[in-house]
């Protein structure tokens, strides 16, 4: 596992590295990419930015997806140039030094375990909406999740790449199939009021949904990889931009014109396949998202404990982390952690996931920075510059919340200064003595 990795790779990546070098094709490669962006969170997070926004939400979904564009063909502009397995750390890494790759690890290495919990208690809405019961319900559900998950993970369990392309795949039908039900019942009257909180809620459900659009950072540790990087990986990131632009969109329309209120419910998904599959729907549908999320969240909960491990064994957290099964142990305590704060109340929902965005928001900033300085040609360099002036408008909408990624990265400061003040004194007596025997 690479010492910087998002949440959404983390499932990716470990398939991707079971590949020979220059093995991948466009079909597999873009399957791969597909993989790394879509997730569960996309089964709640419409909900969640109607919310905030109600139908003034499309503009925020709408304003990802433009904003994915340069982003995306960024990182793969950087995987053609520096196709390297540790992805954005590396290029943070060559453009900033050590300590900016060490903040982004903290990044992902205190927030992934924070959305475990989360993505589970989408799943646990799902399983509540169906059996007609409260919220407690859905968070004992999202518990039993969280912990059957790490549980396995302690166990030695690992998701092989043919089943996280699997349930990746899985994913792409059961929204397909949402949005192909709702159509026939689509009413443009139900956009009014289009903006009942005024436009301002815009920015909220805007720093809400970063969640689903997680992953374009894919391709710049996947680049090599592929048989014919220069050829290929621009088709791919097109396709993959392509399919993950019109789905988001199509599903987000779709639930709000068809759904009106509905739309922010706890299971508007349910509600849509509910028009072709009757009342079987939330049952269906809530086996559905535990299933998914269960194999899903094995993965990231595997990738954050072998990410906090590694950061423990290259120096950017303390040893202690790099030591046996510590980082697991790590993961398990935050997670917990969060899922007593999902336990407090129903905004507690969207602080962590307001959380991991920024974190999410704050790599994001670093690795397109970096582009710019790394990039060689100016057509390169100015997509890079729109790319990440659309990232730091999306960390304008994260607001305090940015605190967060500000906080670890305060954290990683003073752990790298200890670091160089350590090694400096051995380094000087080294030299010294290197000078004497010399002389």
């Amino acid at each position: 596992m690479s010492a910087e990795t998002s949440p959404r790779i983390l499932s990716a990546d470990a398939g991707a590295a079971q590949e020979r070098r220059g093995a991948l094709g466009r079909v597999r490669g873009l399957a791969y990419y597909l993989g790394a962006v879509l997730g569960t969170g996309v089964i709640a997070l419409p909900a969640l930015s109607y919310r905030a926004a109600g139908p003034a939400s499309l503009v925020a979904w709408a304003a990802l997806v433009v904003a994915s564009v340069p982003i995306a063909w960024t990182f793969a502009a950087l995987g053609r140039l520096l196709p390297d397995a540790g992805g954005v750390s590396t290029y943070v890494r060559r453009a900033f030094g050590d300590y900016w790759a060490t903040a982004s690890g903290w990044w992902f290495a205190f927030t992934i375990p924070l959305g475990i919990p989360a993505s589970a208690l989408f799943a646990g809405q799902y399983a509540a909406h169906a059996l007609g019961a409260p919220r407690w319900a859905a968070v004992a559900v999202a518990a039993a999740i969280t912990a059957a998950v790490l549980g396995s993970v302690w166990a030695g369990v690992r998701t092989s790449s043919a089943l996280q392309l699997g349930l990746a795949g899985t994913i792409l039908v059961v929204l397909v199939l949402a949005i192909a039900a709702g159509l026939p019942h689509v009413d443009p009257a139900r956009l009014e009021p289009f903006s009942p909180s005024g436009w301002g809620s815009v920015a909220s459900s805007l720093a809400l949904i970063v969640w689903a659009f997680a992953g374009w950072e894919a391709m710049s540790y996947l680049g090599g990889q592929f048989r014919d990087p220069r050829r290929d990986l621009g088709a791919v990131t097109a396709a993959a931009l392509a399919i993950v632009g019109i789905l988001y969109l199509s599903l987000a329309a779709v639930s709000v014109l068809a759904l009106g209120e509905g739309a922010g419910g706890e299971a508007p998904l349910a509600s849509l396949l509910a028009f072709a599959v009757g009342p079987a729907a939330p049952a269906l549908t809530a086996g559905l998202a535990v299933v998914l999320t269960l194999g899903v969240l094995t993965s990231y909960a595997t990738g954050a404990a072998e990410l906090a491990r590694s950061l423990g064994q290259t120096g950017s957290l303390p040893a202690w982390f790099g030591r046996g099964r510590h980082g697991l142990a790590a993961v398990t305590a935050l997670s917990a952690s969060a899922l007593a704060v999902l336990a407090v109340g129903q905004d507690a929902t969207e602080v962590l996931v307001r959380l991991v965005t920024a974190a999410i928001v704050a790599v994001y900033v670093a690795g397109l920075a970096a582009a710019l300085r790394l990039l060689p040609g100016s057509g390169q360099r100015a997509v890079a510059a729109l790319g990440l002036a659309a990232v730091v408008g999306l960390a304008a909408s994260a607001g305090a919340y940015l605190a967060w990624p500000a906080v670890l990265a305060a954290g990683a400061a003073l752990w790298h200064g200890r670091r160089r003040r350590r090694r400096g004194p051995r380094l000087t007596r080294h030299g010294v003595r290197g000078l004497a025997r010399r002389a």
